[in-house]
């Protein structure tokens, strides 16, 4: 096997992973830090290459294209950014680990994005399961435990399902290679149903899609924040999304019902997970449903089979792991200095970590899809991609196409309302007494979600030519697909002067007739005492009482529709059953040894 840029940047993180378990602290830092510049560095060569192969026993075990050049490019950026948060604030006892695990976690990545051999990506995929679990584990809560379980059987349990895709991929190989991005399979006959399916579930898993979609918001809520920026915020859903974006355009070709199943998981997704943050209290869980929501919207636009849809769903991933990672670090930047991640505790902290408050409140305007933000662009792509199937399609088709597109619509504004909550709950309001002496974050947490803030308005404001032109465009022109002309219908610049300008003369209407005297909040006359301050976590509190909602959210309380929880109360139900009938009783074996050779008798005459 020759070395090449492509095998270091695979091994590198895995040796560096290896030798910081006999390094002290400070000397891992500076570690994974150099390495993370160097592996950037090789990552961009390979990009302008465009090329690359690693060939182990005279099989192609990796590859680069233009979509795993991509994908690795921005867990290199994403990763050295988290690691700028975490060089001053993870948990001193769990700081030797996470050094640890987060070099190996980049090298499985990118050998899961480069893996063009079947056997290759599945040991790196497991191998990310693994880590995953792993700093799940980190996590300093009573509930620790039991999510890093519940994280490791819905993600590990459904590799299962991706080896048995994979194998059947393979049966169904004219040539019988294991390589997986070959000729597109057609997708007719039971076998290749059960292969895409089985495929899917491991993509849907691993990005955090409804129904497999719990054990983000527990993973959230009980693992340090930043396992939570890095992974099921980022990482996570840049190889779910990718495995994602490789079945519906190297390895099946799918009917127009396929593409429409998956645009309606999409949509459930976006709409049934916003419903959910919009009643959070915990910060970091509110945060867990939103990265599950923005999941659908990507699910929409790479499976949807439009080609815009498809390159704002690329975009879209992009964004949200943009955003997404600036939201979590900034809540954990505020979660660290008062101590609770609890929005009922919080409130009136923009005054006292203005930049924190800054780069928070660009994350939630990008996620809500503001203009002229990120978020936005790619969200308009994707319903553009929506419209352009629905114009020439059946009535029938149209019509659930639509339906569709109003839910995701429809999750974008409810985002907006859940982040005005959270906004609100943290900066804004009335500031408990308890935090009066809170300062600004340090200067390397507020740089990383600076950083991510200023990405959410370049990419927005040049979303053509930077992101789109540079990364996403050669993705779609190596699959042959046709760039429609809808992409030249946006024009950021303009946007944000209409949007400004309207703005700016809002604020001059506001500011010249308001006639509201700020004062102290009051109660039968007297000041009001502390705990009667108006919250955010008090703005939708009514929702979960409306009918039939109510019935719904207690549902959800009660894990109803949690895969994770409905399957573990059967396989125990079962138990229960088996152990009941086997109760030690020679009679009642006897009694069984009867029954099955009376069954066998029946069968074979």
């Amino acid at each position: 096997m020759q070395i090449n840029d492509l095998t270091l940047l695979v091994s590198v993180p895995i040796v560096v992973a290896i030798v910081n378990l006999f390094l002290p602290v400070i000397l891992r830092k500076i570690l994974n830090f150099l390495a993370l510049i160097y592996l950037l560095v090789l990552n961009i060569q390979i990009l302008q290459a465009g090329m690359g192969t690693v060939v182990l026993f005279g099989q192609t075990i990796m590859q680069v294209d233009a979509l795993s050049a991509f994908i690795s490019l921005f867990i290199q950026i994403l990763s050295f950014i988290i690691l700028i948060f975490a060089l001053k604030g993870v948990d001193k006892s769990i700081e030797k680990a996470f050094l640890v695990l987060y070099p190996l976690t980049v090298g499985f990545c990118n050998g899961v994005v480069f893996s063009t051999n079947s056997i290759s990506l599945l040991i790196f995929w497991g191998l990310t399961g693994i880590t995953l679990y792993l700093f799940a584990l980190l996590g300093n809560t009573s509930d620790t435990p039991n999510s890093a379980k519940k994280t490791m059987i819905i993600v590990g349990g459904s590799d299962v399902f991706l080896i048995l895709g994979l194998i059947l991929v393979w049966f169904m190989n004219p040539i019988g290679s294991w390589q997986l991005f070959g000729e597109a399979i057609p997708l007719k006959g039971l076998m290749a149903y059960i292969a895409f399916f089985g495929l899917l579930i491991a993509a849907f898993a691993k990005a955090g899609s409804f129904p497999l979609h719990s054990w983000v918001p527990d993973f959230s809520k009980d693992s340090p924040v930043e396992s939570a920026a890095f992974l099921p915020a980022s990482l996570d859903k840049l190889l779910g999304i990718y495995l994602l974006a490789r079945i519906v355009l190297s390895i099946f070709k799918l009917t127009t019902v396929m593409h429409l199943v998956i645009i309606t998981l999409g949509a459930l997704t976006v709409i049934i997970a916003v419903m959910m943050a919009m009643i959070q209290h915990n910060g970091r869980k509110l945060l867990g449903y939103h990265a599950v929501s923005q999941v659908g919207y990507m699910i929409m636009g790479v499976g949807s089979g439009s080609v815009i849809a498809l390159i704002g769903g690329l975009f879209h991933l992009l964004n949200n792991t943009i955003y997404k990672s600036n939201l979590f670090l900034a809540l954990g930047s505020v979660e660290k200095k008062t101590g609770t991640n609890n929005l009922e505790q919080m409130g009136g902290l923009g005054t006292k970590m203005p930049l924190t408050f800054l780069f928070a409140l660009i994350g939630a305007l990008a996620i809500s899809g503001i203009p002229p933000f990120n978020g936005f662009f790619s969200k308009w792509m994707i319903y553009q991609g929506m419209l352009e199937l629905a114009k020439n399609a059946s009535p029938g088709y149209k019509i659930w196409l639509l339906i569709c597109l109003v839910l995701a619509v429809f999750g974008s504004a409810l985002t907006l309302a859940s982040f005005m909550k959270f906004i609100h709950a943290i900066f804004l309001g009335r500031r408990p007494e308890n935090l009066d002496n809170i300062e600004e974050a340090p200067a390397n947490q507020w740089i990383s979600t600076g950083i991510l803030a200023v990405l959410c308005i370049v990419f927005g404001l040049w979303a053509m030519q930077l992101p789109i032109k540079q990364f996403i465009l050669p993705v779609v022109n190596e699959y042959g697909l046709a760039i429609p002309d809808m992409l030249g219908y946006y024009n950021p610049i303009l946007i944000l002067l209409l949007f400004g300008s309207v703005l700016l003369l809002g604020l001059i209407i506001y500011w010249s007739i308001r006639k509201v005297r700020y004062d102290e909040i009051y109660l039968g006359g007297m000041e009001a005492l502390e705990h009667f301050r108006v919250m955010g976590t008090e703005f939708y509190k009514e929702i979960r009482n409306m009918s039939p909602l109510k019935a719904i959210y207690n549902g959800a309380e009660k894990k109803y529709f949690d895969v994770y929880d409905v399957s573990s109360k059967c396989s125990f139900s079962i138990t229960r059953f088996f152990k009941a009938i086997h109760n030690g009783q020679l009679q009642l074996y006897n009694l069984w040894i009867v029954l099955g050779v009376l069954i066998l008798l029946w069968v074979v005459l």
